[in-house]
């Protein structure tokens, strides 16, 4: 898979004040006009998505601010096969959405569900989230949550990486991050940025990275008129660690 394929899809939230990564995309996305979709909403309003996106190619992806995650959804069901997921993120994404509906908070349960990925490991969770101890994921998740110091972090991650002979799929909330080194709409974790793109190198040396997703921006108004001061200083941070990010993706 060409991880050179860089698509960003807009919201409405603020991804194209990242004017830096915004000269490095493939494909930008404008869904400025969609309601519905953030945070939660019906699977028919998340599907009729299909036909504004569908053209976009597995690669990198930058979904926006982390209400958007979900819509990770959409690349893995273009993958013609079953990769093993890595989720960098500090809240576990596995709740389970009422009947009709997806959520970045569920899109994870909703994956494995429908046989979208093999296996999922989930780096950095938050200790305290309620699915830490979910007795229903039948062996196909496996934790690594922040208390864990990074080496052992490192090493947990990779011997169950090395387990199967299938791709990865990396998925991104930068949420996972401490503040400071990138700020998001949720509560954050622990991970350094330095730790973070040293796992990725470390995964690559060892994997296929078959496609990735990234978010967890900081969401702000369209019109770039009404940004304070820590509007732009949030967004110069997050575009700083977006791009090593995909530095070292690509």
């Amino acid at each position: 898979m060409n991880l050179k394929t860089v698509n960003i899809i807009d919201a409405g939230t603020g991804m194209v004040f990242q004017e830096e990564l915004m000269k490095k995309a493939s494909a930008v996305v404008d869904l400025k006009d969609v309601r519905g979709v953030r945070f939660c909403g019906e699977i028919k309003d998340f599907m009729g998505l299909y036909h504004r996106i569908h053209h976009l190619k597995p690669g990198v992806c930058f979904l926006g601010p982390g209400d958007f995650h979900h819509l990770c959804l959409h690349f893995l069901n273009k993958l013609h096969t079953k990769p093993l997921l890595v989720l960098f993120d500090h809240h576990s994404d596995m709740m389970e959405a009422p009947p009709g509906t997806i959520s970045c908070g569920s899109w994870v349960r909703a994956a494995l569900n429908s046989g979208k990925v093999k296996k999922c490991i989930i780096v950095g969770q938050n200790v305290r989230d309620e699915m830490f101890s979910d007795s229903k994921s039948d062996g196909k998740v496996v934790f690594f949550p922040q208390n864990i110091p990074h080496e052992k972090k490192v090493s947990g991650v990779m011997k169950e990486l090395m387990k199967y002979s299938e791709p990865v799929y990396i998925s991104i909330d930068k949420d996972v991050l401490v503040s400071g080194e990138a700020y998001t709409n949720w509560d954050q974790g622990s991970l350094k940025l330095e730790e973070l793109l040293d796992f990725i190198k470390i995964i690559k040396k060892a994997k296929d990275i078959i496609s990735a997703d990234i978010c967890g921006e900081w969401p702000v108004p369209p019109d770039g008129i009404f940004h304070t001061r820590e509007d732009i200083e949030k967004i110069r941070i997050n575009q700083a660690a977006n791009l090593k990010i995909l530095d070292i993706l690509l």
